[in-house]
């Protein structure tokens, strides 16, 4: 019996038996799976089939370009894992990502970036976790989210706010409210400052909003967390009630369209990549796809790749069909060209 040489990591060594003319191996079915990249893409999204199925539709409504649709669609593809040269025990994932902003296995990987990023400017100085709010009302999102980024300029300008803040950075959250049926933005902001009283301050924010007067303030304890804290609102595009509703997803498209997820102002000027570079050399092992197929029979595969992909057991992933082999594409209007 042949057999081909899987190193996992120092000192282990897989073997993985093959096809021969004596025995005809047995494969395990593989439910909902025809093509050999299914497996990638099920792994990668896996989390949040649902909706995920529900923003492919929503792109499509909504006259995405069909570039972005597509990469959308293929965010996964082209997986492989790879192995630190020095550190043999560390394994990553590489893969081809769509970057987009409703793809929340990006947006999570986008927020680690940011958090270390956010991270490097914060440094030690004290800094304070600012959140500002808005008065309920059945306003479209759209127009309150022009409002509270309206106020959040205003409130800037202020003497007061110039006097005692030096510069940060602010994230806008958007949840929705089932018992009121509203949309609820409000920002989280990271910033360096001088002392500030939560009265001033709420004074300050109703003066600039006209009606809205309920805001939180925090000493930041530790920059790690403070920093994860704030980028995680990168990481997470649509309140999960969005999702239910295709209407109610395809407004807060349009209403987040073109508008940045995190704002920076005074002296915060954030490092285009994190200070602490990754200086390891890593080194292809093997396809993402290859070593899923070899989980899927149970085959063994390295300890330290299980680890890697959180599998104790064999997995059981059935993609989601019309995502992995196409769907049909109307004319809608170009909204989001």
């Amino acid at each position: 019996m042949r057999s081909e040489t899987f190193t996992g990591g120092p000192g282990l060594t897989v073997l993985v038996p093959l096809e021969t003319t004596v025995q005809t191996p047995v494969e395990a079915p593989l439910a909902g799976i025809t093509h050999h990249d299914d497996l990638g893409l099920a792994f990668r999204h896996s989390g949040w089939s649902r909706e995920r199925a529900m923003v492919d539709a929503a792109l499509v409504a909504l006259g995405s370009p069909d570039h972005r649709i597509d990469a959308f669609r293929g965010c996964g593809r082209d997986a492989w894992v790879y192995r630190s040269e020095q550190h043999p025990e560390q394994y990553r994932i590489r893969a081809d990502h769509c970057h987009s902003r409703w793809c929340i296995p990006c947006a999570i990987h986008r927020s680690t970036v940011t958090a270390a990023r956010i991270r490097d400017w914060l440094g030690d100085l004290p800094a304070r976790f600012l959140t500002l709010t808005l008065a309920a009302d059945n306003e479209p999102l759209a127009h309150r989210l022009d409002r509270i980024y309206t106020a959040f300029r205003r409130i800037r300008r202020t003497g007061w706010w110039r006097s005692r803040v030096q510069g940060g950075c602010a994230c806008v959250e958007v949840k929705w409210s089932v018992k009121s049926a509203h949309w609820h933005p409000h920002l989280h902001i990271l910033c360096h400052s001088a002392y500030l009283d939560q009265k001033d301050l709420s004074r300050e924010w109703h003066i600039a909003t006209g009606d809205s007067y309920i805001v939180d303030i925090s000493l930041v304890e530790s920059a790690d967390l403070a920093a994860s804290y704030i980028a995680k609102y990168t990481a997470k595009p649509a309140p999960a009630a969005t999702y239910r509703d295709a209407d109610r997803l395809q407004e807060m498209m349009l209403a987040m369209h073109g508008r940045r997820l995190l704002l920076t102002f005074g002296d915060c000027i954030l490092p285009k990549k994190p200070a602490e570079e990754d200086p390891d050399t890593w080194v292809r092992v093997q396809s993402l796809d290859e070593i899923l197929w070899k989980v899927q029979r149970g085959v063994p595969v390295a300890p330290e790749i299980l680890a890697l992909l959180r599998l104790e057991q064999p997995c059981r992933m059935t993609p989601e069909s019309p995502l992995c082999r196409g769907s049909p594409r109307p004319q809608p209007p170009p909204f989001l060209n």
